[in-house]
């Protein structure tokens, strides 16, 4: 249908200013169409702009436009005209109760993710803010730039905080914190696992942590002295007093100097923290005068009041040059950042300190809310575009009274932001559970306040009115542009109006996203299987992991073998399958080295645990002698070498330490860390002194009265050590927690997006068989089936539902096979057909259901009843 010449009607708009002209237009707009229907387009064309220069010169016009200029007040939004609004509004929602409902529900929803990343993010944000001389207390970062790149570091070098506290009057005092403290702790034979730091003198005095028990003076000034938080105090002991009590560890035994409250908004975590000094005690480096050594080491300075920023600047840059001196070949830069500044980390950070909020991983969650969010404004779109000609009939009725296209605007966004705010209000109950499972997830949760405060309160209230000011821009333009004299008539989707194609593209993006996400959780779920199901390389089945504990680990071995359910018997520094930490450099030309995974294995480990060895003897590396020991490597150890291109014997190498090695067995490369790690160069060494873990294979049809019976040798040998066993399956199993997290993840974002999706495919199924009620009844009387109604009415959703899953399936393969899970899982089997398959049928179930929950009311109602609809 032709619509009036617009350059006429611009015209006619600026100069009339502040005139209401909206009766004219209307009229005129009539005017035009009855001219089309007797002349051709460019006669009516004509004859419209006749009209309008004809008005420019009115008196009418003029009279028109000075009564604008006196009743300009009365055309904008007063407070009385912002209360009709809100009158409006509960009308609308109380009237249309199922429309508000699907939109209120879908919103909440939709906001529930997003309130739990703006928590995060807001908590965050807030860590450190406890210190007292927070604006004072800055970490002191290290920058390397070679030829290639800058590396950036949290870290820096031991001997930075002695030449700073020396040579510089403005420094008050430097904590150094030096990270890997994990004594094994032996509590009345029971043993323990900790983690924490080596912490300077000043620690205590510098940040304001409440020291429960203890001198903060004095709690870290002496070698294997040590503090507890309140949480590792009771565990140990109870509620008996710790102070005082002494402490035994695989590391020295340690007196316990002060207790400490718990943590709480902070970017450290411990359990546990020694003095600096027991850190000088077990190190066998100068730390005054290193300045080769950044990695894991921490320094914190306080400056006196009124110290400038620029004077620790300068002598930043002073000390830098000193390290600068010990890397030729590379610049060194040492940086500062205020406490409460250094969580989240930045995007290029490396080797940072306790919690590892990271401002990438805010930004991805934030997104991810974002992605589940957006499904429901389009559901608040297509359902407010849906009952366009109910509303549009209101809006024409009051344009024709003279209200403006601004004021119809701002009815329709208020609308808008009313029921965001009563989303809010159910998605905060929504997100209250919700958050408690996501955040079990992460490993530092426990030391971050995530519940409800004054700046969450505002940063919720903000997010909910913007998300209505959002979700309402489309349906107030849509209804502030319609013309009064075409919706009076019900002539809706004329022009620009019409859109059906963006309601089918909203329609189709909710189900892509539902259908992404459910592919998500098949293709995880698979990998997942795969880890638990896979051999790694090396068997794992019926063993038991029992860690040494300072007893004779020949004898156990000994006497554990004796055992009849015991089939085999061996030991190991790591266990397979596990992370492994442990790293030796090893040199075949004594010039260039490599980064190797040293293991030390007793007799008969690559036997008992089924490992390919594809060349040599495994046996000999028992025969070693101090001339020259003898390892066994694997296939990716001695392709490293070569690449090297040594004229030298590749079966030959020396190791850091200067001990000369000869490879006597090659094993065909397998995990021996998890499968998200790249199979990495590795060698074993023979050594049961430096095994930390036997190997006991078992084959029992009682398992539980044979861990009793090797529990009772364990006894015989050693009553004071307590007895700990696990199946190595167990503790593999364990190691892949982040596919259980990610599994867990990708589940709630599954079920809020297909719900969401439902949500709005019901609002529309809704309004479709509302508006076709007599349709559906003269198609009964006529003898239509109820299958061929439900075809007529779900054809197009289905197709619709269709076409989002021919997009999601190539879209889901590239993210999902070739991104996601390649740093998930480096060794997994990817994406699979039959899980594409599996999600697809799933969506097209929930998708076909939602549709019939409807569409079968509709069908099976009486066609005599329908037909005096309306």
């Amino acid at each position: 249908m032709s619509i009036p010449p617009k350059n006429a009607q611009r015209l006619l708009r600026r100069f009339a200013g502040r005139a209401d002209l909206e009766d004219i237009l209307g009229d005129m707009d009539e005017i035009y169409s009855c001219n089309l229907k007797d002349a051709k387009e460019w006669q009516a064309d004509l004859n419209y702009w006749r009209q309008v220069c004809s008005l420019l010169f009115s008196y009418g016009f003029k009279k028109r436009k000075i009564s604008a200029a006196y009743a300009h007040y009365y055309s904008q939004n007063s407070i009385a005209m912002f209360k009709n609004y809100f009158k409006i509004a509960i009308r609308n929602f109380a009237k249309h109760k199922l429309f508000t409902t699907l939109n209120v529900f879908g919103l909440a929803l939709g906001m529930s993710i997003c309130l739990i990343a703006l928590t995060v993010t807001v908590t965050v944000h807030l860590m450190d803010e406890f210190h007292q001389n927070k604006a004072r207390i800055y970490q002191i970062n290290t920058s390397i730039k070679g030829e290639a790149n800058k590396t950036f570091y949290s870290s820096t070098f031991p001997a930075t905080s002695d030449y700073l506290i020396q040579n510089y009057p403005f420094v008050e005092a430097v904590v150094d914190i030096q990270s890997g403290f994990k004594p094994v702790v032996d509590h009345h034979g029971q043993l323990f696992d900790f983690s924490g730091y080596f912490a300077g003198e000043a620690f205590f005095n510098v940040f304001s942590f409440n020291l429960i028990q203890g001198n903060p003076n004095a709690v870290l000034k002496d070698p294997f002295s040590m503090v507890l938080t309140e949480k590792t105090a009771k565990k140990l002991f109870g509620d008996e007093s710790a102070l005082g009590k002494t402490i035994k560890t695989d590391l020295g035994t340690f007196n316990v100097t002060g207790v400490m409250e718990d943590l709480y908004q902070t970017h450290f975590f411990f359990e546990m923290l020694t003095s600096y000094e027991t850190y000088k005690k077990l190190s066998v480096t100068d730390l005054k005068n290193d300045w080769l050594n950044f990695r894991n080491h921490y320094a914190y300075t306080l400056l006196y009041e009124g110290t400038e920023t620029s004077q620790l600047a300068a002598a930043l840059a002073e000390t830098a040059e000193i390290a600068d001196a010990y890397y030729p070949d590379e610049s060194i830069e040492l940086r500062f950042i205020e406490v409460s500044n250094i969580v989240p980390h930045k995007w290029n950070n490396n080797n940072a300190l306790g919690v590892g909020w990271e401002e990438k991983a805010l930004v991805f969650f934030i997104a991810i809310g974002i992605l589940i969010l957006m499904p429901s404004i389009f559901n608040h779109t297509n359902l407010s575009i849906a009952r366009s000609l109910k509303r549009a009939k209101e809006i024409g009725i009051r344009k024709v009274m003279g209200v403006q296209k601004k004021q119809i605007k701002t009815q329709l966004i208020i609308e808008t932001m009313l029921m965001t705010l009563l989303a809010l209000i159910i998605s905060f109950f929504i997100m209250v559970p919700m958050k408690e499972f996501l955040l079990e997830m992460v490993y530092f949760s426990e030391v971050v306040d995530t519940d409800l405060n004054i700046y969450q309160g505002l940063v919720f209230v903000g997010f909910a009115l913007l998300v209505g000011l959002i979700a309402g821009i489309f349906p107030a333009q849509y209804f502030a542009r319609l013309n009064p004299v075409q919706t009076l008539k019900g002539e809706v989707l004329n022009g620009k109006n019409k859109v059906a194609g963006y309601k089918k593209g909203l329609f189709v993006f909710q189900f892509f996203m539902s259908l992404v996400f459910v592919t998500g959780v098949a293709a995880i779920g698979k990998q997942y299987k795969f880890v638990l199901n896979n051999n790694h390389g090396f068997e794992s089945n019926n063993v038991l992991s029992i860690p040494f504990s300072d007893i004779d680990k020949q004898i156990l071995m000994n006497e554990l073998s004796k055992h009849p359910d015991v089939k085999a018997v061996t030991a190991s520094s790591n266990l397979p399958g596990l992370r492994s930490s442990e790293r030796i450099q090893v040199s075949s030309n004594r010039i260039d080295s490599i980064d190797v995974m040293q293991v030390y294995v007793a007799d008969n480990f690559v036997e008992q645990m089924k490992m390919e060895l594809i060349w040599g003897e495994s046996k000999a590396i028992s025969r070693s002698n101090q001339n020259e020991e003898l390892v066994l490597v694997n296939q990716r150890l001695i392709q490293s070498l070569k690449v090297f291109y040594t004229q030298a014997d590749t079966l030959r190498f020396t190791m850091a330490d200067g001990t000369k090695c000869r490879v006597v067995g090659i094993l065909k490369d397998f995990n021996f860390e998890p499968l998200s790690e790249l199979i990495s160069p590795l060698i074993m060494r023979y050594s049961l002194e430096k095994s930390n873990y036997a190997l006991v294979t078992v084959n029992s049809p009682n398992i539980k009265r044979t861990i009793t019976d090797l529990e009772l040798i364990w006894s015989d040998i050693d009553q004071n050590r307590t007895f700990r066993a696990t199946f190595l399956d167990d503790e593999i199993e364990e190691a892949y927690f982040i596919f259980v997290a990610q599994l867990k993840f990708f589940s709630v974002l599954s079920i809020l997006a297909i719900t969401i999706s439902c949500l709005g495919l019901l609002g529309m199924v809704s309004y479709t068989t509302e508006n076709r009620t007599k349709e559906i009844a003269v198609r009964k009387i006529m003898g239509a089936t109820k299958a061929s109604l439900f075809y007529q009415l779900t054809k197009d959703f289905l197709k619709l539902i269709a076409i989002a899953a021919l997009l999601a399936i190539p879209f889901s393969y590239v993210f999902y096979d070739k991104i996601f899970l390649h740093f998930l899982i480096r060794y997994g089997t990817g994406l699979g057909v039959i899980e594409v398959v599996i999600s697809i049928l799933f969506l097209f179930m929930v998708g076909a259901a939602s549709i019939y929950w409807q569409t079968a009311k509709v069908t099976k109602a009486n066609p005599a009843t329908k037909l005096r609809y309306q």
